[in-house]
């Protein structure tokens, strides 16, 4: 794994030097540094200042280490994958909807065409893989939610609700099946426009994921660092917008 250049240490800063902090050699320096000062009869603060040095200059001996930022970045990766997809189980295509199958479907293949160009490149683009993980399952969570909206607008759809109500409102004395339906149509309306900006959205990032797709098969490998960490910034965009969308969705539908 190539060496972590400056800007990519400030961006785990946190994770590197906790990780030279709890190394179990350098609390073993702090330790074997204080009971050496007090076995020659230091004083006591003077003896724990002293330890702090040698403890300090461990830690950022360890912080600077090449082996140990490729380990606590593979680490941060790992445990980043796992939040961002444990908890999400794969939609079945043939559980959705003919036009929520399709944009899911559609998005699956964008997926396997970038894991295809990170394979070739032959490139460490851990990163961009893990916030492409993150994505297709936030992606499924709001697909899910898609499906809900779908199933609800075809049990009842807008356009009956709202002839409904003009047959109604042609009626004396039914104000208040007026009020309901009234405030029905406008609950349905509101679900059909999120699952409307659902398609749009989905269909706005697949062509973004075939973008990203192009920017990896035409990178050197002198790009390869920065480039991997402006690609996942794009990716967890892609997927902190989609979380918007859904949680549109879920207002949409919960509002009702």
């Amino acid at each position: 794994m190539a060496d972590l250049q400056p800007h990519r240490r400030r961006e785990f800063a946190g994770a590197l030097a906790a990780n030279a902090a709890a190394k179990p050699f350098n609390i073993g320096v702090l330790i074997a540094a204080m009971a050496a000062a007090v076995a020659v009869g230091g004083n006591i603060g003077v003896a724990l200042a002293v330890a702090l040095v040698v403890y300090a200059a461990a830690c950022i001996r360890t912080f600077f280490d090449e082996d140990e930022a490729d380990k606590v970045l593979a680490r941060v990766r790992d445990d980043r994958r796992m939040r961002l997809t444990s908890e999400t189980p794969r939609l079945r295509l043939d559980e959705l909807a003919p036009p929520v199958r399709e944009h899911v479907r559609a998005a699956r293949r964008r997926e396997a065409t970038i894991r295809e160009a990170i394979e070739r490149s032959e490139l460490p683009y851990e990163e961009v893989s893990v916030e492409v993980d993150g994505f297709v399952r936030a992606m499924e969570r709001t697909a899910a939610r898609a499906q809900t909206l779908y199933e609800a607008l075809a049990d009842n759809p807008p356009q009956h609700v709202e002839a409904r109500l003009a047959q109604v409102r042609a009626e004396p004395g039914r104000d208040a099946l007026v009020e309901a339906l009234e405030h029905q149509a406008r609950v349905q309306r509101r679900m059909e426009s999120q699952l409307g900006r659902f398609y749009d959205e989905m269909e706005r990032m697949t062509v973004e994921f075939d973008t990203i797709r192009g920017i990896l098969v035409s990178l050197s490998a002198s790009e390869g660092a920065d480039a991997q960490a402006r690609l996942a910034g794009d990716v967890r965009s892609l997927r902190e917008r989609m979380g918007t969308v859904a949680d549109g969705m879920a207002e949409a539908y919960e509002s009702g």
